[in-house]
C-alpha cells in the first residue's frame, strides 16, 4: 500500500524512478519493486523516498490509523535522526515495545504452594 502512495507522489512531482532512486542511493529496479509491493518497504526506505520527494513521511500516512494515528509526528521526528544512530534508536524502540507488552499482559494469579 505504501509503495503505491510513494509512486503516486513521485508521479505527481513529475520525477522519474531513476532520478528518485539515485537521490536515495538505490537502483531504479529496486524502487520499482518497492512501488509495486514486490519487495517489503522498510521504514527507513519510506522515509528516504518521502524526503527525496519533498514530503514529511508522517504526512503520507493515512488519517485512519486508529490507535497509532498520534505517531505521525514521531515518525517525522525519526526521519531527522542521523543514519548512524538509527540502529540504536531501533533497539530502544524494540525494548519499549517489549516493556509495554509485558506491562499489558494479564497478571497470572500464582497459586500458593502446598506443603
Amino acid at each position: 500500500m505504501y509503495g503505491q502512495v510513494l509512486r503516486q507522489l513521485r508521479e505527481s512531482k513529475a520525477r522519474s524512478q531513476a532520478d528518485v532512486a539515485r537521490s536515495v542511493a538505490i537502483s531504479p529496479a529496486q524502487l520499482a519493486r518497492l512501488e509495486t509491493s514486490q519487495r517489503g518497504l522498510y521504514l527507513e526506505d519510506f522515509i528516504k523516498i518521502a524526503q527525496a520527494l519533498g514530503e514529511k513521511p508522517g504526512n503520507l500516512l493515512p488519517n485512519d490509523l486508529g490507535n497509532i494515528g498520534h505517531l505521525k509526528p514521531l515518525i517525522n521526528r525519526l526521519a531527522t535522526v542521523p543514519p548512524e544512530l538509527l540502529p540504536r534508536v531501533t533497539t530502544i524502540i524494540e525494548k519499549l515495545v517489549l516493556l509495554t507488552e509485558e506491562m499489558t499482559k494479564p497478571q497470572s494469579k500464582s497459586t500458593p504452594r502446598r506443603k
